[in-house]
């Protein structure tokens, strides 16, 4: 039994090919992911690789993971940061010459609650970023294995219904002009008015009907990433014209990549593209923190010359990474959006609402307008307007919807300001007030 026992290790490679196929896994083609560290910490997501084509293989140490590694590089590696900081970077640093764009997901044995864990993790993820690897989140407990489902998606492993290849790709969705550009209100906290909206992508497919991002962007080619971004900002440069047109002049926000800033010819765009209206409030680009952290001298040359256009960046997914704050501020950044897993239950959780309370006062510090994504309660909403968070966007105001359907709210919300401005107007009048002049702005 012994000596069976060593076979199996010797031939460790070879025996996991061997089970990867009964299960469905060809080794040539299926994805592979490394565990180090604590096995019944991290046995909810080893479980739930097979469902999702990924071959799994545990370790105890780094350095075990890493003498595998130079073998067989995997597409993903789980570092368990019950192991130390030390021997996290240790791994990040092994495993970057392995890969061109690797992902290392960081598992946290505790919820990470002081900011000294949030500083830690957040110099964790930097370090990687530097070195070209994909550092998501951490994750934290509980340990569900339905995260490992949510990361395959993200980083293109599988599609949405399942199966091997996206049942629509962004190169086909473009090419039949199935794509939209739906639009989130965003909700000023203190007044409850609506100050702005993001615009989030959609297919709109004959047959499967409305389709989210996670089903047709995994696995996008760079070139198709950047099209669908041209599109996306002059798109929304025209949808103003249209919403201006029912009286609303709501500032719209899109998401980029920051390999656009580069690519693609963005201040262009807006000199020949943007509104001539006097009443245009210009033009948002969201870029997320892991990006942008990286590529601070570009975005900031960039930036200046979008802002003499009406075109400001924010922050998106403002997070674990706050720590970094102290060097965006260099930038002409006009947001801060506070990722939504820090939103959630902020009401209740004291560790959420600390964090949203710090990167609220950072941001207005620096002269920056703070906007919470996600808002899903009421007792969320309040909150964060004890806290002094400006802005607002999630499900309990408005799920994102078709351009029609949001003109038609807007159309609403401008006749029902009307008719509040006349009932005030014709109030004041009896009072002895002028009409003309005795109303608020």
């Amino acid at each position: 039994m012994r000596a069976k026992l060593c076979r199996f290790r010797r031939n460790g490679g070879v025996m996991l090919g061997v089970l990867g196929r009964l299960i469905g896994l060809d080794r040539r083609t299926a994805r592979r992911a490394y565990l180090v560290g604590d096995r019944d910490r991290l046995r909810a997501y080893s479980d739930a690789l097979p469902a999702q084509k990924i071959a799994g293989r545990s370790f105890d140490t780094v350095g075990a993971m890493l003498e595998a590694a130079n073998g067989y590089a995997p597409d993903l590696t789980f570092i368990d940061l019950g192991l130390g900081v030390a021997a996290a970077r240790e791994a990040i640093a092994g495993l970057a010459p392995l890969h061109k764009r690797g992902t290392v997901q960081l598992v946290a044995p505790v919820k990470i609650e002081s900011y000294e864990q949030i500083g830690a993790v957040g110099r964790l993820r930097l370090e990687g970023d530097k070195r070209g690897l994909r550092m998501p989140q951490a994750l934290q407990p509980p340990h569900d294995g339905a995260a490992i489902r949510k990361l395959s998606l993200e980083l293109g492993f599988c599609r949405a219904d399942g199966g091997g290849k996206p049942a629509v790709t962004l190169n086909q969705a473009m090419r039949k002009n199935w794509l939209e550009l739906w639009y989130q209100p965003k909700i000023d906290l203190a007044t409850k008015r609506l100050v702005g909206a993001e615009g989030l992508i959609r297919v709109r497919h004959p047959r499967h009907g409305t389709m989210f991002p996670g089903s047709f962007l995994p696995g996008a080619a760079e070139a198709d990433m950047l099209k669908m971004t041209e599109q996306v900002i002059l798109t929304a440069l025209r949808d103003w014209e249209d919403l201006s047109a029912n009286g609303a002049s709501v500032r719209l926000a899109v998401n980029a990549p920051v390999c656009a800033f580069t690519r693609l010819p963005l201040t262009a765009m807006l000199r020949e593209q943007r509104p001539r209206s006097t009443r245009w409030p210009g033009l948002i680009i969201e870029v997320t923190e892991d990006e942008i952290i990286n590529d601070l001298q570009i975005a900031s040359e960039v930036a200046a010359e979008l802002r003499a256009h009406h075109c400001t960046l924010a922050i998106d997914d403002l997070g674990a990474g706050y720590a970094s704050l102290a060097r965006l501020k260099r930038l002409p950044f006009s947001e801060l959006k506070i990722d939504r897993s820090y939103v959630m239950n902020c009401n209740r959780n004291a560790h959420n609402s600390g964090l949203c309370e710090t990167i609220v006062e950072l941001s207005h510090r620096f002269g920056l307008k703070t906007v919470a994504e996600g808002i899903e309660t009421h007792h969320e909403s309040h909150k964060l307007q004890a806290l002094g968070c400006d802005v607002g966007q999630g499900y309990l105001f408005a799920k994102p919807m078709p351009k029609e359907q949001f003109v038609a709210l807007l159309r609403r919300r401008v006749v029902r300001n009307q008719d509040q401005a006349e009932a005030i107007t014709g109030e004041r009048s009896l009072h002895g007030f002028s009409p003309r002049f005795g109303t608020r702005a």
